[in-house]
């Protein structure tokens, strides 16, 4: 009996996995390729190779399609970093890996999706009222990740909550700045900067209480 035989049909679970799968990469790419304005859910049904009942399905409009394609990006990058922290080193030298690492997430085309669908967002009720909870569910999944690379014993420290807030909003900032105006050697000393700064603040005592009451 030849390999394909033998291999057992796929399920109906498993088939409406692999469609939602191939949409949302589909919009992955047309919002690389597109940017936002132009990505249309007709575009992302041409590049899936779906009919649009069976885009509808799923995503009943573009504000869902993006919403749900930021979700599978997010898990994307989560599996990413977690491969690579296998690879960070201990010691000394960690906390420096982990923040590079972290500033890597920033950079690439996504980032520059990630603007744009921000910018859109203001005057857009519709994406506004779902790409809000999603941002929010992102940057905590980062925060835990980053938390877990970084290890208990930097996590214990007073300041941590501050410094890990203030990391992302930098980044943030720095890697806006690089991508509007190509400053990338600029930004790159700056993050550098921060690795001098950070352990600082992890030993400001009684930083995290106004963070805390928000959590």
């Amino acid at each position: 009996m030849s390999s394909e035989a033998a291999r057992a049909p796929r399920t109906q679970a498993q088939r409406r996995d692999q469609m939602r799968h191939a949409l949302l990469e589909a919009a992955v790419d047309s919002l690389v390729e597109l940017g936002f304005a132009h990505t249309t859910t007709l575009e992302v049904q041409r590049r899936a190779g779906v009919s649009r009942g069976a885009l509808l399905h799923y995503f009943p409009s573009k504000a869902a399609l993006v919403v749900a394609t930021i979700a599978h990006l997010a898990e994307r990058r989560g599996r990413a970093l977690k491969q690579r922290a296998l690879e960070l080193p201990t010691g000394a030298g960690r906390v420096d890996a982990v923040l590079d690492l972290l500033w890597e997430s920033f950079a690439g085309p996504m980032f520059q999706v990630a603007i744009e669908l921000r910018a859109a967002a203001r005057t857009d009720a519709e994406l506004r009222g779902a790409l809000t909870p999603i941002e929010r569910l992102v940057r905590d999944r980062i925060i835990h990740q980053a938390s877990a690379m970084f290890g208990r014993a930097v996590v214990a420290r007073p300041g941590y909550p501050t410094a890990i807030e203030l990391t992302l909003h930098l980044m943030i900032g720095a890697a806006t700045t690089a991508c509007l105006h190509g400053e990338q050697a600029r930004v790159d000393a700056l993050i550098d900067q921060w690795k001098d700064l950070f352990p600082v603040l992890l030993e400001t005592a009684g930083s995290n209480t106004d963070l805390e009451k928000q959590a």
